[in-house]
């Protein structure tokens, strides 16, 4: 009978060598593309106040890959929305990278990648599992409209909340480049 520890050494160097099989993210040159949208919502089952769907909609948009520099005004909104209040309109302002191909490589602003995003409660924080029908209103409002490809949908909404799940690919600004970007520039010591 071998011992344990011979098999360990073996079982390492095939993990090391399955992890250095994935393939890595493929870096493209892109540039900021702007959007202007006016989502228009309609009968949602519950009123969200301006300050509720302004975060709502930032971090679904930070998630899409959007620069944080955005424009997010939300009308009707809330008890003073009136009649209107359930169904409230966002107007976005934004920009996504755009990939960038042949000569027109030149006017390169960002590195980025495809990845894979997804939606569900709590992914953006923001998202609760009572924002269902909102999510689901966005998945055919917002998404259609922009450069993503919506792979998976799963809404079950009730009247107690329910679940979502949206996953979609979107290029975004490469990971690296965006921490370094936001980085606060270095201040020398004395």
């Amino acid at each position: 009978m071998r011992p344990v520890r011979s098999v360990l050494p073996c079982l390492a160097l095939l993990l090391t060598a399955a992890a250095g099989a994935a393939t890595p993210a493929v870096t493209v040159p892109a540039e900021w593309r702007s959007f202007d949208i006016i989502v228009t919502l309609q009968a949602l089952p519950a009123t969200y106040s301006c300050d509720d769907l302004w975060y709502k909609f930032r971090d679904v948009l930070l998630t899409l890959g959007a620069r944080a520099y955005m424009t997010v005004t939300p009308y009707h909104c809330g008890a003073s929305g009136g009649s209107q209040g359930r169904s409230p309109s966002v107007h976005v302002q934004f920009q996504l990278p755009q990939p960038l191909h042949g000569d027109a490589t030149r006017y390169e602003q960002i590195s980025a990648v495809t990845r894979t995003i997804r939606l569900k409660p709590g992914t953006p924080p923001t998202l609760k599992a009572g924002d269902c029908e909102l999510v689901r209103q966005l998945r055919s409002v917002l998404f259609d409209a922009l450069p993503v490809r919506v792979t998976t949908t799963d809404f079950s909404c009730q009247a107690d909340g329910g679940s979502f799940v949206l996953a979609a690919e979107a290029v975004v600004e490469q990971p690296e480049q965006a921490a370094t970007a936001s980085a606060p520039p270095a201040t020398p010591h004395p």
